[in-house]
């Protein structure tokens, strides 16, 4: 129990580590995009961290086995260079011992994978999908900031505001620049405030200005003093997260009751997060066999590689599910299988033999010259 106690702290000791820098690594740079965003004026302030934290949630399907992968090969690296690993197999603890306490660490860390990826990550797609179609119908006058001049409309429409109201729907010396009816507009007013239409719709109402229309020096150039002017708001189109993002957001009992190619290569993919997490990290203890002057991080860069050619073969096998290339019994399972087929012959070969796997023979790993 002492060496199973050791080794455990080990690893979760590491695991710590290793999932907060890299939790700490997606989280600066989404925030990074969302405060490019709200620079740009196509995202409010107030709803920056919210996004974040249900972006975050959804990260942690993918983030999880990683952290564990990297985490067991980290300690284990480390455990060899201090040649502490094969003192261990040298006194009779049997290989089998060892990958046996990481199978259930394994175990016991996919089941917080499998909460994520099965149910609290197609949750917080369906908040975020939801709160960006909200924020999508919402954001365009809101999002003017005094003294500044926003583009609206995708670009076509230039607009400026010299002064705001504390409320944000009363504007002073107004600049709008746009396109209309092939022509070029400009408008400018002193004073100007939003109005709400009928079935939802908006009106911008300007008041004592000018308004240019055409290129200047042209015979249709005209320029047109008003009281009063109003201008309709175009709503910008949304798409709801049903419509953009339906397979992502569903329930994973509705995907398992469903006969549809796409919906089944996302069960798969949502359950291959903790079984992946359970072979990478029995991968990760044969792996990172090294000797003391090969350093802990001998294997490092090996362990990374064969990461993303999984991970790859992972995404093009759900591919081909959902394309209808694959029958869905096959589905993804091939991948894990070459990979329980690596974990199993890395082990053989480690352990030098079956017998040196389960007794107390040949229990350290065979030394190769150097």
């Amino acid at each position: 129990m002492i060496i199973e106690r050791y080794l455990f702290r080990e690893m979760a000791t590491t695991l710590v580590a290793v999932t907060t820098v890299l939790f700490l690594i997606f989280v600066s740079t989404w925030f990074a995009r969302l405060l490019g965003q709200v620079a740009s004026g196509d995202l409010q302030l107030g709803v920056v961290f919210m996004l974040l934290a249900l972006k975050s949630v959804d990260a942690l399907m993918l983030l999880l086995p990683l952290s564990l992968f990297l985490a067991v090969l980290l300690a284990f690296g480390r455990l060899y260079k201090d040649s502490e690993m094969v003192a261990m197999l040298a006194c009779g603890v049997s290989l089998l011992r060892v990958t046996r306490l990481v199978f259930w660490f394994g175990v016991g860390f996919a089941l917080i994978i499998g909460a994520v990826s099965l149910y609290y990550g197609p949750l917080a797609k369906v908040e975020r999908y939801r709160m960006q179609e909200v924020l999508g119908a919402s954001i365009g006058l809101e999002s003017i900031a005094a003294g500044q001049f926003r583009e609206l409309a995708g670009g076509e429409v230039i607009f400026y505001a010299e002064r705001l109201s504390d409320s944000g729907d009363a504007m002073e010396n107004v600049f709008i620049q746009g396109i209309h009816r092939g022509a070029e507009n400009l408008l400018v007013a002193e004073r100007a405030r939003l109005r709400e239409g009928e079935h939802g719709s908006r009106y911008l109402v300007l008041e004592n200005g000018y308004r240019y229309e055409g290129v200047p020096g042209r015979a249709d150039f005209r320029i047109i003093k008003y009281r009063q002017h109003e201008v309709r708001v175009a709503e910008p189109e949304t798409v709801t997260a049903q419509e953009s993002s339906e397979t992502a957001t569903m329930a994973t009992a509705q995907l398992w009751a469903s006969d549809d190619p796409r919906h089944k290569a996302e069960l798969q993919w949502r359950m291959a997060m903790p079984l992946s997490a359970v072979l990478l990290a029995l991968l990760a203890v044969f792996l990172s066999r090294t000797n003391p002057r090969q350093g802990r991080y001998g294997k490092f860069f090996l362990g990374i590689l064969v990461y993303a050619i999984y991970s790859n073969l992972l995404a093009v096998a759900r591919t081909w599910v959902e394309r209808g290339k694959v029958d869905p019994l096959i589905g993804i399972w091939w991948v894990h299988g070459l990979l329980l087929l690596v974990v199993v012959v890395m082990m053989f070969q480690h352990a030098g033999g079956f017998k040196a796997l389960l007794g107390n023979k040949g229990l350290a790993p065979r030394m190769t010259k150097s």
